[in-house]
């Protein structure tokens, strides 16, 4: 009785537009998220019938969304998904601008993990406890219920097999303070999450002695993962420190002369993360959308790229590497710190490159 009756003021605690509160969209996710669970997907697809669509901000890209949206909307005929992609920053600069004038259209973010601590002193996010939080890996979720990384991706040791001799593959970070590497290895300019797991691993005064005396082997830097790891397989350069699994995978796939070691323990970067506004004008779709993505069907779209999904079920793919420890950079506390972190980054490498 008391479940029917929650199924009936879900349904009826319908509007359109933005006359949704915030406290209205918290309390109806909480109240669809307590129902069993077809009571809870006939009362979100019941909602959703009537938004007709959801409004999706993030930077994946266009293709990427164009194929996620499709089995969305096969699975979902009567709900269009609207995307609109941009850098995290400029996607982040506008929500607040939404926020500010009161103009809110966003049901869906998803960006930088290290975006929430800013998310959430903007009010942004919508507490959102639905049941695939529970399928999910421990780093990829907050406590609260307003966070949920998408995917994320190991850092590791990329080297051009042609230029580097087998016996020589450095196989730990220790290893490239060699002075046969001195000006052969390269960072990305901006690899602020690279140094935040080496602080993790090695404690802040150890791991900013190591960057230090890293840097001092003439470190190539340059912006973007995609431009140096091309660089590493035109053989320029011979290592790279903070290489994408994934990429060096693809690679490996079409031909490319790169492979990787594997630190132990590795960096994973900090999860992709997703959230509902607690502004939403579409929030029994956007609660949908959010179950797909999730889902393993959703999942399985990330998971065949090679990056490593949140669901505990679906294995990551390291190209028959071994791995042994890991370290997953936390969203939360280095949020928090990204400020001191850049300004740490930027004092060791980019002072010592100039």
């Amino acid at each position: 009785m008391i479940r029917s009756f929650l199924l009936v003021a879900v349904l009826l605690f319908q509007s359109s537009g933005n006359a949704w509160s915030q406290i209205a969209i918290e309390s109806t996710l909480a109240k669809i998220n307590s129902l069993p669970p077809k009571e809870r997907q006939d009362a979100l697809i019941a909602g959703a019938r009537k938004e007709g669509f959801v409004e999706w901000y993030g930077s994946l890209l266009i293709n990427e969304v164009t194929e996620i949206s499709a089995a969305f909307k096969k699975r979902y005929p009567f709900l269009d998904v609207k995307y609109t992609r941009g850098g995290g920053t400029n996607l982040v600069g506008r929500v607040l601008t939404e926020i500010k004038t009161g103009s809110t259209n966003v049901d869906i973010f998803s960006g930088r993990g290290n975006l929430h601590p800013t998310l959430m002193k903007a009010g942004f996010p919508a507490k959102n406890s639905a049941p695939f939080r529970q399928e999910l890996r421990e780093g990829f979720i907050d406590k609260d219920g307003y966070f949920a990384g998408q995917h994320t991706y190991g850092l590791i040791i990329t080297y051009n097999t042609r230029n580097v001799a087998p016996n020589r593959v450095p196989t730990a970070y220790q290893d490239l303070l060699n002075p046969e590497w001195k000006g052969q290895i390269a960072l990305d300019i901006e690899s602020y999450d690279w140094l935040a797991g080496i602080i993790d691993i090695l404690g802040e005064e150890a791991a900013l002695a190591f960057a230090r005396k890293l840097a001092v082997q003439n470190i190539r830097l340059q912006r973007g993962h995609s431009l140096l790891t091309q660089l590493i397989a035109a053989g320029e350069l011979k290592i790279m420190i903070d290489g994408y699994h994934y990429q060096i995978l693809t690679l490996r796939q079409k031909g490319a002369p790169l492979d990787f070691t594997v630190p132990d323990p590795m960096i994973i970067k900090e999860p992709s993360g997703v959230w509902i506004s607690r502004r939403s004008p579409h929030p029994h779709a956007a609660a949908l959308l959010m179950d797909f993505l999730f889902a393993p069907e959703g999942q399985q779209f990330h998971a065949k790229q090679f990056f490593l999904s949140a669901r505990k079920d679906i294995s990551w793919d390291f190209g028959g590497k071994t791995i042994r420890g890991i370290r997953l950079v936390s969203a939360e506390k280095w949020g928090e710190r990204y400020s001191e972190l850049i300004k740490q980054f930027d004092d060791i490498f980019r002072k010592k490159a100039d």
